[in-house]
């Protein structure tokens, strides 16, 4: 997923990530895909996060593009009520493990996220991949 991304030139400049093993290692594999290393920023309270911690968490992020690294079923709640329009994907709803949607917030400043603020610009899952290859 991180080839992926840095392909498609959605590279961010910092990543907020849960503390858990598993996300971390996530992070750090889709991090060494970059070629401008993010810092990473382990948040312990995105650890099973409810959409309003997780919206909380990144509103203490600095300004740039941003990445986070959590767990369901909060973080597909959060990506539900963050976007503006939900994609015609069937596995949007579950959003399996590396599941990665990309999306477009025109704010200032992270401290001015809303719900409904991201214009949707993709969202892919592992398997969708596995076909493009």
């Amino acid at each position: 997923m991180g080839t992926w991304l840095a392909d498609r030139e959605h590279v961010p400049a910092y990543i907020l990530c849960s503390t858990a093993k598993r996300a971390a290692m996530t992070a750090q594999i889709m991090r060494e895909q970059f070629a401008d290393r993010p810092k990473i920023d382990y948040v312990s309270g995105l650890y099973h996060a409810s959409p309003d911690t997780i919206l909380a968490k990144i509103r203490l992020a600095p300004t740039g593009d941003l990445m986070v690294v959590g767990h369901n079923p909060g973080i597909a709640s959060f990506a539900d009520l963050i976007s503006e329009t939900r994609p015609k994907h069937e596995r949007f709803g579950v959003f399996p493990t590396t599941s990665t949607m990309i999306s477009d917030v025109h704010r200032d400043s992270w401290k001015d996220l809303k719900f409904g603020d991201a214009k949707l610009l993709n969202f892919v899952v592992p398997r969708d991949l596995k076909a493009l290859v």
